[in-house]
């Protein structure tokens, strides 16, 4: 199974004042070397918050970056945000449901992660400062594997 490759910077977010905290400190797309970050929502966010949620919350946001919802073992959560246009998500585990979903991800040209990848987690209270610290690759922590 070949996944596609996951940017270099993931912010894990969980509302709108996080996901604004990180498109505040982007430069403009079409800027060149404009830094190639991801969006990814807390563990198993897709089960308990549920798909529909993420796409409401990108929506508010207006985000258009790669934004991965972590689906956790939950198969069907991962075939309903698919349903819903999501185009990015996490589904843990193998078997028949998890291939079936990845099958499923690949016909849709969506990306279809088997874990999450290393990542910093924004917070309720983003500092500006850090959050740039880790676009640039000169802090250590937070990043989470």
């Amino acid at each position: 199974m070949i996944h596609p490759p996951i940017p270099p910077r993931v912010f894990v977010v969980a509302s709108a004042v996080e996901v604004r905290a990180i498109l505040s400190i982007l430069p403009a797309p079409e800027t060149p070397g404009a830094p190639c970050i991801a969006l990814l929502s807390p563990a198993d966010a897709g089960c308990f918050m549920g798909p529909a949620w993420w796409r409401a919350l990108l929506a508010e946001t207006g985000a258009t970056l790669p934004a991965f919802l972590d689906c956790g073992t939950a198969a069907g959560r991962a075939a309903e945000a698919l349903g819903l246009g999501l185009r990015h998500i996490v589904l843990h585990g193998t078997g028949r449901q998890a291939e079936t979903i990845h099958h499923l991800a690949h016909t849709l040209d969506a990306a279809c992660l088997p874990g999450r990848p290393p990542h910093c987690v924004v917070g309720p209270a983003p500092s500006p400062e850090r959050l740039r610290a880790y676009i640039a690759g000169t802090n250590g922590p937070p990043i989470r594997p």
